[in-house]
């Protein structure tokens, strides 16, 4: 009886090999097949000179063989890897290709276009870089470049010992480039006024250096020198910052305030208006002014959200505003 189990055994196993012999060789006998191209090009538009991100991650081969890529950038030069960056020069419609090739010589491609455009004359190219709700943001604007020499040209005039700010964000000139920037940074918000009131703030938080003016001087600027020197105080950054949520409408104030409690102002920050739904936590100031809510926003300092109060002001504390509903 115990002969007759064993070869019964000996039989399923050796069928059972014969099978996997069989599963085996057909694996063996499956033919290779060619990958597929694919990438994307970040940004694929944009003005000279343009730093461009290419990625073909989502290039694949169905039979898991790793891939040598190679790059054919349009404007002569080449590169290879599965990411590559590529800066072009000079303006132009530029034929990328991506060709990728298994171990055994089978290959595809794909092909995309890169448009660069040129400066136009008479504008200016500024790049900014910064981020918000835990992303990379970036805008490239272009701006009027005899207007910024005219507004450098201005002078300051005094409003009783101190300037009167709300002027700077009045003033019609710079409106259609901070109109047009303003829409620009809405269209990466996403939807409702807040989210584009915190991502507007995190620009001028970040995309903006923060620079004092010399000691013993005031000499506020207006919101075009702001974006076209890159760098500017409290007053230069609250009211850039203002003249944006302006803009698109967002009602809010500009507001001359006094941190030291000694009654005097001596800083310039934003108030926005937020709904009852805003959640004000530790650390956040919202003041109620004519039945609105607005929040605090400091626009000087990197990386500190709306609401966010660093200074603990009471409404004694708001000196001198500017509304603009």
């Amino acid at each position: 009886m115990m002969r007759g189990r064993s070869s019964r055994t000996i039989a399923c196993l050796s069928a059972l090999a014969l099978a996997i012999l069989v599963l085996s060789s057909c694996a063996l006998l499956q033919p290779n097949r060619a990958p597929t191209a694919a990438f994307t090009a970040i940004p694929d538009e944009g003005y000279e000179s343009l730093d461009v991100v290419f990625d073909a991650s989502a290039a694949i081969d169905p039979d898991g063989d790793a891939l040598t890529y190679a790059w054919t950038f349009g404007d002569g030069t080449t590169g290879t890897g599965v990411q590559a960056t590529h800066t072009y020069a000079n303006a132009g419609a530029y034929d990328v290709v991506l060709r990728v090739t298994d171990p055994e010589g089978l290959d595809d491609a794909a092909i995309a276009t890169v448009e660069v455009l040129e400066v136009p004359e008479g504008s200016i190219l500024r790049r900014y870089a910064w981020t918000w709700d835990g992303a990379g943001q970036r805008l490239d604007a272009l701006l009027p470049w005899s207007l910024y020499q005219t507004y450098r040209g201005q002078l300051r005039i005094p409003f009783i010992d101190n300037y009167d700010y709300g002027a700077f964000v009045d003033d019609p000139r710079d409106d259609p480039t901070l109109e047009d920037l303003a829409d620009a940074l809405a269209a990466l918000s996403g939807s409702g006024d807040l989210a584009f009131a915190e991502n507007a703030l995190a620009f001028v938080q970040e995309a903006i250096a923060y620079e004092a003016d010399p000691p013993a001087i005031e000499w506020p600027l207006y919101p075009l020198e702001t974006l076209v020197d890159g760098t500017g105080d409290c007053e230069d950054t609250a009211i850039l910052y203002v003249s944006l949520l302006k803009a698109r409408g967002v009602s809010c104030r500009l507001a001359f305030v006094d941190t030291d409690g000694d009654g005097s102002p001596d800083h310039v920050l934003a108030l926005v208006a937020v709904g009852r739904s805003f959640v004000q936590g530790s650390g956040m100031t919202v003041f109620e002014l004519d039945g609105t809510r607005y929040a605090v926003a400091e626009t000087s300092s990197g990386s500190i959200d709306l609401g966010v109060d660093p200074w603990d002001l009471e409404i004694e504390d708001l000196i001198d505003l500017w509304p603009y509903d």
